[in-house]
This record gives C-alpha cells, structure tokens and sequence, in this order.
C-alpha cells in the first residue's frame, strides 16, 4: 500500500536541502553585493550563512532530517535577527522572519506541530524585538536611501519567492494526502467487497461440501449393510456397482475441490504447452467416465505450435468442460461429440468448445457458473465444474462466455491471454 507519509517527509527533506543550498548562495551573493556597494559587513555574519547552510545540508544527506530542521531554524532566525537589528529597517531584511516561519509550518507534520508552532513564534517575536528595540548585537551598518530600496527589492522579493514556495509544497502534500486517502478508502472497499464475496462462498462452500460428502458415504453405508445381508450373488453385483458408481462420484468430488484450492491459492506460472498434445491427453485422462466411449473428439485447433500459457490452470479448464460434454451427452443421438476449435490473434487465444449434447434450458444459463448450482437434480456434476471453470478462466486474465440451446447443444467461448514460446 501507499505510503503518505514517507513520501511526505522526503519531500519536506528535499525542501531542506533547496533551502540550504539557497541561503548557501544568497550569501555569496550578498557577499558581493555588499562589497560593490562598499557596505562594510563583519566577517562572521558570512561565514555564520555559510557554515549553518553546510551544516544543515549535510546533517539532511546523512539521515538526520530532525537535527537539520532544528539547527536551521534555530541559526536562521538567530542570523537574521543579529543582522537585521543592525540595519535600519527599511532595507526588509526583518521579511526573512516570515519566510522562517512559513518554512516552519511546512518542514514539520502535523504530529510534531508544537516544534513548528515554537518556531513560528519564534520568528515572530524577534520580528517585533527588531522592530520595537534598537539593541544591536554587533555594529550598525549604514544604508543611503538609495542602498536600502535595492536591499528592500531584493529582500522582498527572495522572501516572497520562499513564502510562495513553501505553502505550495504544503498544498501539495495535503493534496497528495487526501488522495491518497482516497484511493485507500477505494482499495479497502474494494477488499471489503472481495472479503464479503469470499466469507459468502466460504459458508456456502462448506455447507455444500459436508452434504455432498455426507450424502454418497451415507449412501455406501447403506449398500454395505445390504450386501451383508444379500445372499443372491447377482443383487451383490448390483450393490457393488452401485457402490463403484458412488465411490466414483466422490472421486470427481474430490477433484473438483482439489483444482478449486490449486486455482484459488497458487500463482500463475507459464510453461510451454503443445495445445493439441493436451486437449487429446486430456481426452484420454476420462476414458474411464460412463459414457465416454461413445462421445467422439473433433480436434480443430489451428494452433500447432507451442504456447506459453500455465499448463495446470489450462488442464483444469479442458478437464471440466469435456467431461461436462461427455456427461451431458444426449444419448439418442447415433454420434455424440464435441468439437474444440481455436485461433490465436497477436496474444489472444480463442478456444471454442461445441457438443450436440442436452444443452441448457435459458432460466438456468444466468446462473450455471455460480458455485454449486445444480440446473435440475438429476445433475450428475459437484455443481463445482463451471465454477472452477470461471474462477480459473479469470485468475489467468481471461473471459469465457455459454451459448446453448436446449435438447441441441452447448457451445463456451474461451478469450484467453497467451505467449508464443
């Protein structure tokens, strides 16, 4: 997540460091302007400006940023207030006491707003020393009319500039705050919203699961104590392959949970997959599904060669949408089948799946990717296969849409995310 206030505080370090370098070379060039005016200043005043700006500067750069705000507010006005009751008070140089303090304001958050208030009225109370006393720490220094209007120019308007500059950097971060703020608020809603969607599937999934688990155990139960007590060999036949049937049932159960952890829990991770290889081995893998034997594969993918794609997300995917076909299969037809057709554009691969099988009647089609749902209670499925389906579709960025007409067949379209190898 974002983080504010670190953000914040590098900012008001940079601001530091600008100031720093900046009464670094005001000074040089009051320096200067002093020397060509023949304003005759002492020595320290100069080297003072040079030495807090280094000082400053350097405590800043080596992770020190709450000993460079104090000692530069602490120097700073005392500089100031040394130089400006030396001078008569028309050259403005009491004006950098307001630049202090808007500097002030901005270095310091809002948790450490007694410093920065400290050291606003701190500028402020020398302010109105300078101008209220003629004390003077060292010697006046005396100003023609003419010197005093360039000083108060130049003082004003520097003063103005770092004024200007600082309520901007602190409109700027209360800006970048409160958007901060905002776009939190957007994300943890957004969190609150998958967390609601995720306790919901979890109840859901946990009542489900219990009843279709309790449900084929009790049933096995119940065929056990009848085999036990059947002495005709042919009703004992019966009741094992009515217990296989179960067993059978509770292994795709099984399954379905198993591929929905995997998809909920792992990371995308691709590899290189030859589709047709996996569509025909995926194919072959439910060789052991009743019915099976009768459907027929039309492979018509175009694509032949390798893909980058994750190859057990992919499988998952096959898996569920051929055995629905194969489970689902109209059983009066003298051909049973389904045909799976694809092509990729750029990095887009479409992938078609058709079966000429029962279909979906269109109350039930809304609805037939929700978790458990059942289209009519003689489903054979988990109610978990399209789901996962769905769920595992989207985890690799991708779309799948249902077309199907009842007692004709049931076409899903596939828009999925590849790579070339």
């Amino acid at each position: 997540m974002y983080d504010s206030k670190s953000e914040s505080e590098q900012k008001r370090k940079v601001l530091i460091n600008r100031l720093s370098i900046l009464i670094f070379f005001l000074t040089t060039i009051y320096f200067f302007l002093d020397w060509w005016l023949e304003i005759h200043a002492q020595p320290f005043i100069y080297f003072s400006f040079f030495s807090f700006s280094l000082i400053t500067l350097f405590l800043n750069r080596v992770g020190k940023p709450a000993s460079a705000k104090a000692i530069s507010l602490i120097a700073f006005n005392a500089m100031i207030y040394v130089v400006a009751s030396s001078e008569p008070y028309d050259t403005g140089i009491h004006l950098y006491f307001f630049a202090a303090g808007a500097v002030a304001l901005t270095i310091y958050d809002f948790q450490n707003w007694p410093k920065s208030l400290f050291f606003a009225s701190l500028s402020i109370l020398l302010n109105i020393l300078v101008y209220l006393t003629d004390y003077s720490v060292i010697e006046h220094r005396n100003f023609s009319l003419e010197n005093a209007k360039i000083f108060f120019v130049i003082n004003a308007t520097i003063n103005g500039a770092v004024c200007i500059y600082s309520f901007l950097l602190f409109s700027k971060l209360n800006y970048q705050v409160e958007k901060n703020l905002v776009e939190n608020e957007r994300t943890i809603l957004e969190q609150n919203q998958q967390l609601v969607k995720a306790n919901k599937e979890l109840d859901r999934f946990v009542y489900s699961v219990s009843h279709d688990l309790r449900a084929p155990l009790s049933s096995l139960s119940g065929l056990i104590h009848l085999t036990e007590k059947s002495n005709d060999r042919k009703e004992t036949m019966e009741y094992l392959d009515l217990m296989k049937g179960r067993i059978a049932k509770l292994e795709i159960f099984i399954r379905d949970i198993i591929d929905f952890s995997r998809n909920a829990r792992s990371e995308v991770r691709l590899e290189p997959v030859n589709l047709k290889d996996l569509i025909f081995e995926t194919f072959e893998s439910l060789k052991f599904i009743s019915g099976a034997e009768t459907m027929a594969l039309q492979d018509h993918t175009q694509i032949s060669e390798v893909i980058l794609v994750d190859k057990t997300r992919l499988q998952i995917v096959l898996y569920n949408l051929i055995s629905n076909a194969i489970r689902y299969r109209k059983e009066r037809n003298d051909v049973c089948y389904i045909k799976i057709t694809s092509h990729q554009a750029n990095e887009q691969l479409s992938l078609h799946f058709e079966d000429n099988g029962i279909g979906i009647d269109p109350v039930h089609q809304p609805k037939v990717f929700d978790m458990f749902y059942r289209a009519s209670e003689s489903s054979k499925g988990s109610g978990l296969g399209l789901y996962i389906v769905k769920e595992t579709v989207e985890k690799l960025g991708g779309t799948i849409s249902l077309q199907s007409v009842l007692g004709e067949g049931t076409k899903f379209t596939l828009a999925l995310p590849v790579q070339r190898n």
